[in-house]
């Protein structure tokens, strides 16, 4: 084997490896996506790189106030990037309920979009209501 040869193997090797870890990444994100929708909040949620990584950098959420829901975008937050994406709650504010009303409304949580998903891409929680 040529020097050259060990470096082709070496670059095609690395390149299969950030695929799968890509891949793995999204599939938490779905998997996080999903166990939001299935109200399992236990479940751990992503880290802020690995969502990026796994090529779901939007988060959507949604004040339950006012209904008002937002893309975040991930790239943009002034964060560590090993930080959990479900803790980012504790940092959000519902911007037209404190202009409006006064109040923080903390908003919840809906999951993380892919860069081209169309907005908002998860139904509202329905409450049953006694008949």
């Amino acid at each position: 084997m040529t020097f050259a040869h060990l470096l082709e193997e070496a670059a095609t090797a690395h390149a299969v490896a950030d695929a799968a870890r890509a891949k793995a990444y999204a599939l938490d994100c779905v998997a996080w996506n999903t166990a939001l929708f299935i109200g399992e909040l236990d479940h751990t949620s992503p880290t802020i790189a690995a969502a990026i990584e796994g090529g779901f950098p939007l988060l959507e959420v949604r004040c339950e106030h006012c209904k008002h829901t937002e893309m975040i975008d991930l790239a943009l937050v002034v964060q560590p990037r090993d930080r959990q994406v479900a803790l980012m709650r504790s940092y959000l504010y519902c911007s037209p309920c404190q202009r409006t009303v006064g109040k923080k409304w903390r908003p919840e949580l809906i999951g993380l979009r892919p860069l081209g998903d169309p907005q908002p891409a998860a139904p509202s929680r329905r409450t049953k209501k006694a008949s």
